[in-house]
């Protein structure tokens, strides 16, 4: 049993969510932008060549567009939340291990498997199904701010991380990004609930008729078994005026055609009336022969 631990604000601490989810957003994006400040350090502290360089963001950016289904199904079957801060968790792990890279081979590991993986689970997916969960009215204008987050992010991460670069160097600048994942990590998890129904609250915009898809212990949606959605389509079908409209004419062809209904089995009072259609039949097919020939 788990017991719902109250937040303010009501239905408005929805608003407070999708702030925690656009926090995280802009900051993963300011990450995925990075690469483009530390090159010119990098080349000089190094003398990587560019190529070498250039391609720890080329892995990082296809990771982080190839990780966006499954971290969607991750969301579902493990949880938004913990997603969200391991995910964080992991891009503050792998830009802290990045500060002792020695070798080309270090800086694609560190800023384009592992951040590529943590970035794409804080993607557009991310919002899309916070936004889904926490939100009946006003979809439209929180994806909308939530899909600005991105290009946020890079006009607020992008001088500031230049700054440091052109003043201490390439090694302040994976520092910080750091710093600001391991801090966010934490704050998420503590503002982002799973869903409305676990701090006793309705999404926003939810009615008092509203309910609340069950979901599983972690956090995803149960479906029912396969009868019960059997029993659930024949029920909808038995219902509706079509099926109905279909029946009738399904009964009338029946009795004129001298066939069993559906659903009626061919033994006992459906087959004895069929034989004596098909007798009544044949004596009246006789006669008419008989008086043909007369």
């Amino acid at each position: 049993m788990t017991i719902a631990r109250s937040r303010p604000f009501g239905q408005n601490y929805a608003f407070v969510a999708a702030g925690a989810v656009f926090i995280a957003l802009m900051a993963a994006a300011g990450l995925r932008a990075a690469p483009g400040v530390l090159m010119l350090p990098l080349e000089r502290a190094f003398g990587w060549d560019r190529g070498a360089i250039s391609a720890a963001a080329a892995i990082g950016i296809f990771i982080y567009g190839l990780t966006g289904p499954f971290a969607a199904a991750l969301m579902q079957s493990f949880g938004v939340r913990r997603t969200v801060t391991l995910a964080l968790i992991l891009m503050a792990a792998s830009t802290a291990l990045s500060a002792m890279m020695t070798q080309p081979w270090h800086y694609v590991l560190t800023w384009g498997v592992l951040s590529g993986l943590g970035s794409g689970a804080v993607a557009m997916v991310l919002g899309a199904t916070v936004v889904n969960r926490w939100f009946v009215a006003r979809r439209g204008l929180m994806m909308g701010l939530l899909t600005a987050s991105t290009a946020t992010g890079s006009l607020i991460f992008l001088p500031g991380m230049a700054m440091m670069a052109q003043a201490g160097g390439w090694r302040p600048v994976v520092l910080t990004i750091a710093v600001v994942m391991a801090v966010l990590a934490p704050l998420v998890w503590f503002l982002l609930p799973e869903r409305p129904e676990a701090i006793g609250q309705r999404p926003y915009g939810a009615q008092g008729d509203y309910v609340a898809p069950q979901a599983a212990a972690g956090g995803a949606l149960r479906h029912p078994p396969p009868h019960s959605r059997k029993r659930l389509l024949r029920s909808q079908l038995s219902t509706s005026p079509l099926s109905s409209t279909i029946k009738g004419q399904m009964k009338t062809m029946s009795r004129s055609s001298g066939r069993p209904r559906p659903g009626v089995p061919w033994t006992g009072t459906a087959r004895n009336r069929r034989r004596s259609r098909q007798r009544r039949w044949r004596r009246k097919r006789r006669w008419t022969k008989r008086r043909r020939r007369c």
